[in-house]
């Protein structure tokens, strides 16, 4: 009698076959062998009675051929080698196995779903960087049909089409801050931060975390960021939007770069970029502040020293001081842009001057700034209506605050009050405004 080996290294060598018939039980003339084939096509068993009687190895190759098998015996074997099945007599016995690809929901996801985030713990911000990451609006699963045709081989040699599942109710797995495009048939994050899946299997992304103080450190956030503290002396980027309930201070390098908007109380000493709009609630001082939407400064706050620029418009309360400290106030073309290509421009010459040249990350830099000076082009087509842009200062403009729209500027050399800057055909329209 073979033993299990025997029999797996006999198996090996049956691959000559003949063709299909319409049963889907086979046995030989004492009934000794039984084989068997699933109604799919996709397995075969045989089952050995115990007569006392040594195995025909030409009976069992006879009884493989009758039923037409041609296909995936070696995968049987090595499954069953696998997953330490012993043949047993009387008992059915893989012979055969196909493998047919099965679609799971027509869903295909872009994100490493073993590296989420778990929904139930708290994370310091410090801890997040090993975890998947979004952009906003990056794609997190591509909805799509099967192809039916590309499919798999059957015991048998047929072509057969692949398992696929009811078609799916995208709502059934749209969760938190993500949405779906009918136009390109994806999930994507409606804000930057970090994707996982809630109790009911729908895709989400956390998108708010809150830390304390930040303090000496570089580093990348992803997702909508409170700081309870203070920013200080610290190079950030962040995908999504600051709230800084202290200060910034002494962020004078690479500074805070957010794609999005900026809420602070005071800044000193610093450089902040942001793609969308900048808030200031108290005090600007000597800093670099340069925002691609509107920069508001609230009711009693001051902006003096340094530069704030904004590609819209600029609304606050006072610039200057009665020093005479020179400050800026400009709107100009896409102030983010302009400075994303300064800093990747950086990064370039730095990478090109490394005597260990790495041509992959020059050619990411050079396709990156490309992509850059392209969305700057689209700007300058945009602002050929000046007209409509606006600097308002509420309360006192103090002299040496140089205001600037786009190519005009008007050097403020007396103290001024409640004032509105526009532009005419001939440069820069000054106006009083009433104060209620």
């Amino acid at each position: 009698m073979l033993s299990p080996l025997g029999l797996n290294r006999f198996l090996k060598r049956v691959f000559k076959m003949n063709e299909i018939t319409d049963r889907k039980v086979y046995t030989n003339s004492d009934k000794t062998l039984t084989l068997t084939i699933s109604e799919d096509n996709l397995s075969a068993y045989l089952t050995i009675e115990d007569n006392s009687n040594m195995i025909d190895e030409e009976e069992i190759s006879s009884l493989i051929s009758s039923a037409g098998i041609k296909n995936r015996l070696e995968a049987a074997i090595n499954f069953n080698i696998k997953n330490e099945i012993i043949k047993k007599l009387g008992k059915p016995f893989l012979i055969a196995i196909a493998s047919v690809k099965k679609v799971e929901n027509g869903i295909s996801y872009t994100f490493d779903s073993e590296s989420c985030i778990n929904i139930n713990e708290r994370y310091e911000i410090d801890a997040l960087s090993k975890f998947v990451k979004v952009e906003k609006d990056q794609p997190l699963a591509e909805m799509y049909i099967p192809d039916t045709h590309k499919a798999g081989i059957d015991i048998f040699s047929n072509e057969v089409s692949s398992e696929q599942e009811s078609q799916i109710d995208v709502e059934n797995i749209l969760g938190n801050n993500v949405y779906y495009s009918a136009e390109t048939n994806q999930i994507l994050s409606s804000e930057a931060g970090y994707p996982y899946f809630d109790h009911d299997n729908k895709i989400c992304v956390k998108s708010t975390f809150i830390s304390q103080d930040i303090l000496d450190t570089t580093k990348t956030i992803y997702g909508n960021t409170i700081i309870d503290g203070i920013i200080s002396n610290s190079n950030l980027e962040i995908f999504g939007d600051l709230w800084v309930k202290g200060s910034i201070r002494s962020c004078n390098n690479v500074g805070i770069i957010v794609h999005g908007d900026i809420i602070i109380n005071y800044v000193e000493d610093s450089r902040i970029v942001a793609s969308g709009e900048i808030t200031i609630n108290k005090k600007a001082r000597n800093s670099l502040v340069l925002a691609n939407g509107t920069i508001k400064a609230e009711e009693f706050s001051s902006i003096s020293g340094g530069v704030i620029q904004s590609g819209k418009s600029i609304e606050v309360y006072s610039t200057g001081n009665d020093h005479g400290v020179v400050t800026e106030v400009e709107i100009a073309i896409a102030p983010f842009i302009k400075e994303q290509i300064r800093i990747v421009q950086n990064k370039l010459t730095n990478t090109k001057n490394n005597s260990d040249e790495d041509n992959v990350l020059i050619s990411s830099f050079i396709e990156e700034l490309e992509k850059l000076h392209s969305k700057f082009e689209d700007e300058i087509e945009k602002s050929y209506n000046a007209g409509s842009l606006r600097i308002s200062i509420e309360g006192k403009v103090y002299p040496n605050s140089n205001i600037r729209i786009l190519k005009d500027i008007l050097e403020i050399s007396e103290e001024k009050c409640s004032i509105e800057i526009s532009v005419n055909d001939s440069g820069l329209e000054i106006n009083e405004v009433d104060k209620l």
